[in-house]
């Protein structure tokens, strides 16, 4: 998804390098992605808001972010006008 770091939501940078794929965490399928890999797997960057999106990474860590899928989207695009939360 091109070279850079990506601010998501509360302080948590990813490098956008590094994103395979973006899920909506509220889905079914999603959840049970995220139950069936170990938790050391696991970047929880939330900071206590509800979960919006869940980024797969090259490496196989999920991290999980308060931020909706589509504004993932639009932040990885170069977009950054906030609508996170």
């Amino acid at each position: 998804m091109g070279a850079g770091w990506v601010v998501v939501g509360q302080g948590g940078v990813i490098a956008t390098e590094r994103i395979v794929a973006v899920a909506n965490a509220r889905s079914a399928p999603v959840k049970r992605w995220i139950e069936n890999t170990d938790p050391a797997r696991i970047i929880n960057l939330t900071y206590g808001y509800p979960r919006r999106a869940v980024l797969l990474l090259d490496n196989d860590y999920l991290i999980i972010v308060p931020v909706r899928p589509e504004e993932l989207v639009r932040l990885l695009k170069g977009d950054h006008h906030d609508e996170s939360g």
